[in-house]
């Protein structure tokens, strides 16, 4: 039984390895720097890295636009950052679809290609049970 643990464990490491390992290091930069613009509560960062058209369902069911998560961001204090884990990507030409844990939360991210840069296109975000 230990062995199938042990071996269900390094089956799962090495896939979130190798999912994390192809996504290009351009959009590894832009997820981190959108990551760390939330939390620093950057807005004009995150802007950088988030589509004009982008919308977002909160973990409370809330749907929100660009501008209103904008604006519910600018009202936000600072906090800790913290990385994505559990996360897997899949890249489907110039989509990728991003899912990850961080802060109690399970997100799933939607990045384009938008005039040559990568941008967030939509989220979902949900409150994980424990």
């Amino acid at each position: 039984m230990r062995c199938i643990r042990t071996s269900i464990f390094t089956t799962a490491v090495l896939f979130t390895v190798s999912a994390v390992a192809q996504v290009p290091d351009d959009l590894r930069a832009a997820m981190k720097a959108r990551d760390e613009a939330f939390y620093g509560v950057n807005s004009e960062q995150w802007e950088k890295y988030t589509a004009a058209t982008f919308t977002t369902v909160q973990q409370d069911g809330t749907f929100m636009t660009r501008p209103v998560r904008l604006a519910n961001l600018r009202k936000q204090t600072p906090k800790p950052y913290i990385p994505r884990s559990r996360e897997s990507n899949e890249i489907r030409g110039e989509i990728v679809m991003a899912r990850f844990f961080s802060g109690g939360l399970w997100v799933l991210e939607i990045w384009g290609r938008e005039a040559g840069a990568w941008k967030v296109l939509l989220s979902q975000v949900t409150t994980a049970k424990e």
